[in-house]
């Protein structure tokens, strides 16, 4: 079996990471089966997927801050444990997409890497454990050896079943004695701790990882991976002037990239296609909603203003979705008492704007308000 496995929490800005990688994965056909990994305290509310498998895992991680990525060790061995799949593993970022599928499989004792071009191989010893630098000499009180070379590799990682049986454990307990240790407190090893970790692991059980390319970053060209299978957007992506086209951090859920303006790179390209055909498939799915029916607000929503637009919630759906202006204005008249079309009719009247205008945008909003379940309709 060939599972592609990725590690987030239960908040809600992590459901958009999640459909994206999702529907690139359904769309280049992978095979196998995609499973989220979902850190939570509430494991019977799990987020909805059309094709991904969500699996809940204890919510362990006590380090505030982190990121959902970072509790990816803890997750990985109760579900390698736990529910004992067998065969191929891919793990992958949360902020990346296939282009192509990965056709791939890995033996125990032979796992496959992308490169970590930004770590620095030197002499392993006391003063240099594994080879990642002074600051990291603390492991020394952990490790009966810290001589040994880790691979200069990262995620995306090929690993056999077995393999991460083997290190899971370990893996787990290094990634805490780096996140503990005050030597690397906001320093790049404490962002870097759960995969530092996993190749000191690696390095104690003996295990060496191939290196191919199988991620390229979205704000490069392809030509600088052809073959690479995985776009990385974990930085933002700009375009040819050099301005910011699009940036994880500042994304509004659910709304389109430009595309009128050319990301700089190839790759970037590639991720605007992937996004814009993801937010537009979306769209295409929707229930339509009837012009005479009610819409009225779910009472579970919790909302926020984030200087002109709104922020709405459905925590227990793992749900969020930010509102223009306009947006706003049509969820404040969702109280049950007007239709479709008397919604319509107010916005045109006080925005003094073409009636099949307002219509369009109305009707785009109440049914992706509708199609994520922040409305109740009668």
């Amino acid at each position: 079996m060939f599972y592609t496995v990725f590690s987030t929490d239960d908040c809600a800005d992590m459901q958009w990471q999640s459909e994206l990688l999702e529907h690139s994965w359904k769309k280049v056909g992978q095979q196998g089966v995609l499973v989220r990994l979902v850190a939570t305290r509430t494991p019977d509310r799990l987020p909805s997927h059309k094709d991904a498998r969500c699996v809940a895992t204890r919510f362990l991680d006590t380090h505030s801050g982190t990121g959902p990525i970072r509790k990816r060790p803890a997750s990985l061995m109760e579900w390698a444990f736990r529910d004992r799949p067998e065969g191929t593993v891919l793990i992958v970022d949360p902020d990346c997409v296939f282009r192509a599928p990965v056709t791939q499989y890995v033996a125990p004792d032979f796992p496959i890497s992308q490169p970590w071009h930004g770590l620095e191989a030197a002499e392993p010893g006391d003063a240099n454990p594994f080879g990642f630098g002074e600051r990291f000499a603390f492991l020394k009180d952990h490790c009966a050896r810290v001589d040994l070379q880790a691979d200069a590799v990262t995620s995306p990682t090929l690993i056999h079943t077995r393999d991460l049986r083997k290190i899971a454990a370990r893996w787990l307990q290094l990634y805490y004695a780096i996140m503990d240790n005050s030597a690397v407190q906001d320093e790049p090893g404490l962002r870097e701790a759960d995969r530092l970790a996993y190749l000191a692991a690696c390095a104690e059980y003996g295990l060496r990882h191939s290196e191919r390319d199988l991620a390229v970053d979205a704000d490069g060209d392809r030509e600088s991976a052809p073959d690479a299978p995985l776009l990385t957007y974990c930085q933002p992506i700009h375009d040819a002037e050099g301005r910011v086209l699009f940036d994880k951090d500042t994304y509004r859920p659910w709304t389109r990239v430009d595309g009128g303006v050319e990301a700089r790179g190839s790759s970037g390209q590639d991720f605007v296609a992937t996004i814009n055909g993801f937010i537009d498939a979306r769209v295409d799915e929707m229930p339509q909603i009837a012009r005479n029916s009610h819409p009225s607000r779910y009472p579970a929503v919790k909302e926020g203003r984030v200087l002109d637009q709104t922020l709405l919630e459905l925590p227990e759906k793992g749900l969020s979705v930010w509102l223009n202006n306009t947006g706003s204005a049509v969820w404040e008249l969702c109280d049950g008492s007007s239709t479709v079309d008397g919604i319509c009719q107010t916005l045109a009247q006080e925005y003094e704007a073409d009636d099949e205008v307002i219509f369009k945008d109305v009707m785009a909003t109440l049914n992706n308000l509708n199609a994520s379940g922040f409305l109740v309709v009668r």
